[in-house]
């Protein structure tokens, strides 16, 4: 048995068992002891899978979302992550200290689900495209940070120099350089 091929159809594609089975030429009972055990075998993996399709579901009915399928968003997202090493695409942290930040400085709060791992980002959003080439992942805080306001260029400015970045764009609006 392919066990890939079964955990791709189960986890990535969302396969409904039947299809699974007929596919794959399996009992029931053999998809039940499958799932079961890859269950065990790859928890961490499936828990990401499934974070990443919150993602997916999250972000697919946006204007501009051009990914086809949550198979093509994941693979992406896989890519993108090994790319960044597991860290923020601005301030370069890893997503596990922000895990770790996230579990012990707001234990006492009001749980969200954001926070604890890398978020997708625009990395301009005036151009309000979520695709390959304008994504990126980013922590939560810096996600926050940059928000709509700033293009990737400005941000990555303002991350050097906070004040003198906003000295400077206020200026500029005032016509003053």
């Amino acid at each position: 048995m392919d066990t890939e091929n079964f955990f791709e159809k189960l986890f990535i594609n969302s396969e409904l068992a039947d299809d699974i089975c007929r596919d794959l030429n399996i009992s029931r009972k053999e998809y039940s002891e499958y799932a079961k055990q890859l269950d065990n075998e790859r928890k961490s993996e499936i828990e990401i899978i499934r974070r990443v399709r919150s993602l997916y579901h999250n972000k697919k009915e946006l204007e501009g979302f051009s990914f086809q399928n949550f198979n093509s968003f994941y693979k992406w997202y896989r890519t993108q992550y090994q790319i960044q090493e597991g860290k923020c695409y601005y301030c370069k942290t890893e997503e596990r200290v922000i895990a770790i930040l996230f579990e012990k400085k707001f234990k006492n709060r009001k749980r969200t689900t954001r926070g604890r791992h890398l978020e997708i980002e625009r990395r301009d959003s005036t151009d309000n495209l979520y695709n390959e080439e304008n994504c990126v992942l980013a922590c939560y805080f810096c996600n926050n940070d940059k928000s709509d306001i700033f293009e990737e260029r400005e941000y990555l400015e303002y991350l050097k120099d906070r004040k003198g970045f906003l000295t400077s764009q206020f200026e500029k609006l005032n016509g003053n350089k």
